[in-house]
């Protein structure tokens, strides 16, 4: 039996990470030293990805100044900030960040999933993020309502 987003939203909690972050695209070559300045940001939301366009990097502010001290740094894209979920979030909850994503998108928001093991997150340019929150609270007093 399928779980119900919105149900699983109606208990969600968020989180808005308090730092700035950057979204950076950095060549192969790069991913060691990528991976290493994440020990210095252990405190700090950061992921590292490599895929078929080379290595992508979503660090904090200060791990970002560190990396592009060190590696050619490609593409930069923010600042954002994180909002993440806090709360029980089933790992096999289908379609959870659908509603979400649109309903942001469907307000002019850029909203940049990222999932976890155990919880999601949203990249938001940091210009829209007090309005993004309010957006998300409003959408979770909703599916309270609809339960």
């Amino acid at each position: 039996m399928s779980i119900d987003p919105m149900s699983v939203w109606a208990n969600m909690q968020l989180k808005v990470w308090p730092e700035r972050y950057w979204m950076l695209q950095l060549g192969d070559a790069s991913a060691s030293y990528a991976a290493s300045v994440f020990v210095s940001s252990d405190d700090r939301y950061s992921c590292l990805i490599r895929d078929q366009a080379g290595v992508s990097a979503i660090v904090q502010e200060k791990a970002y100044e560190l990396l592009k001290s060190e590696v050619t740094v490609r593409e930069c894209f923010g600042p954002f900030r994180v909002v993440s979920t806090d709360g029980d979030l089933p790992f096999d909850v289908i379609g959870f960040l659908r509603p979400v994503l649109e309903f942001l998108n469907d307000e002019g928001i850029k909203a940049g999933p990222q999932c976890g093991a155990v919880f999601d997150h949203l990249f938001v340019y940091e210009r829209d993020v007090d309005r993004a929150y309010t957006l998300l609270e409003d959408f979770i007093r909703k599916a309270r309502e609809g339960q």
